[in-house]
């Protein structure tokens, strides 16, 4: 079963079979390592964006759940990941204004749009329009 394992909750509520780690970057990939541990595979890259780790408040990764052996493609991958966040000082969400985080949290959710249409996790058709109602809708209120 494919899931979307993440701490941006603006992304969350919009996926379906989607689980929010509440805390930093790191904790999202370790997260995904204890699952890599247990069987599941990594279906998007634990970096992608190219971005630096402190640089990245929100990190959001698809995996397919599975029980058995590890997968060491995904172990690997996993691995270097949890190394290149643990070497940097993290942005914490909570550290960040509201607009600031919004703007963070907008950038994980574009950066996994594609992965999340062709692993058919969206709630909704458009993938932009879950960040961006939730975004609007604190500025209205």
């Amino acid at each position: 079963m494919y899931r979307l394992i993440t701490n941006n909750p603006a992304l969350y509520h919009g996926i379906r079979n989607s689980e929010l780690i509440e805390g930093s970057s790191l904790d999202v990939l370790i997260h995904v390592r204890s699952l890599v541990h247990l069987g599941s595979l990594v279906l998007t890259h634990p970096l992608c964006g190219n971005l630096r780790p402190n640089h990245q408040p929100f990190r959001s990764v698809i995996v397919d759940e599975k029980n058995g052996l590890a997968d060491l493609d995904s172990l690997s991958l996993i691995e270097e990941a949890v190394r290149v966040y643990q070497s940097c000082r993290l942005i914490l969400p909570d550290e960040l204004d509201e607009s600031t985080r919004n703007d963070y949290a907008y950038i994980d959710s574009e950066l996994m749009r594609e992965s999340l249409e062709q692993y058919g996790l969206m709630k909704n058709t458009d993938v932009k329009a879950a960040p961006l109602l939730l975004m609007q809708k604190e500025v209205l209120n």
